[in-house]
């Protein structure tokens, strides 16, 4: 009888969900200390960070530290993939908007992007790939992933050759000046956008000079100009 009674009184209990509620929390502090490693890593050399400096940094204790991150390299791999994710969203191009309107807000978004985190960007692509093998594969990640809308926006699944190596291209031009604007902040920052869009519109007008099957696969619009 007392088992019954125990199971009715349980059968109308209701249930938190705890482990939610602790993925959550977790999840959470993961975000908050990939956000300092990111700070951190782009503000100091990282021969001279520690795992204890970082533990310090984020009031918690080296132990757990480790609970989140085997080390030091994993951990500054993961807050340049998080950099990275932080840049792809502000950047993801607005399907609401004219094509060419489209790429210069997906360019104005980088270039705000600079203004704030430049010593974040320099880092992951001037000496990431020196400190860590790894964030090669992510950097690359991000141009697969900045390809990909262009060719969508485009309609096109199997880019021809030189479209690819064109969009490519440009992406490099992309990183090569940003990296000069941070350094130098020599150029409005008016002029970089336009200068960038000619250069999208530049290289892609060449494919097709060079190709003429790419203009039926992906369409192009005239050059653009300044207003």
């Amino acid at each position: 009888m007392r088992l019954r009674a125990a199971a009715k009184l349980c059968s109308g209990l209701k249930l938190v969900p705890a482990p939610r509620r602790v993925r959550l929390q977790i999840d959470e502090r993961r975000k908050q200390l990939l956000e300092l490693g990111i700070e951190v890593f782009s503000t100091q050399p990282y021969e001279e960070i520690s795992i204890e400096s970082l533990a310090e940094a984020a009031g918690i204790s080296k132990g757990l530290l480790y609970h989140y991150f085997r080390g030091k390299r994993e951990f500054y791999v993961e807050a340049i993939r998080s950099a990275s994710l932080q840049l792809r969203a502000l950047t993801k191009p607005d399907p609401s908007l004219p094509p060419v309107e489209r790429l210069r807000a997906a360019i104005d978004a980088h270039l705000n992007y600079l203004e704030v985190h430049g010593a974040v960007y320099s880092a992951i692509y001037r000496g990431g790939l020196a400190i860590a093998p790894e964030v090669g594969k992510v950097v690359e990640e991000h141009r697969q992933v900045v390809l990909r809308w262009f060719l969508k926006n485009m309609g096109v699944v199997r880019p021809r050759p030189l479209l690819r190596t064109a969009l490519r291209a440009w992406i490099a031009m992309v990183e090569g000046a940003s990296l000069d604007w941070i350094a130098n902040r020599e150029l409005e920052r008016s002029d970089l956008r336009e200068l960038l869009m000619a250069g999208y519109f530049a290289v892609l007008h060449k494919a097709v000079e060079l190709d003429p099957k790419a203009a039926a696969a992906a369409p192009i619009r005239p050059r653009a100009r300044s207003k």
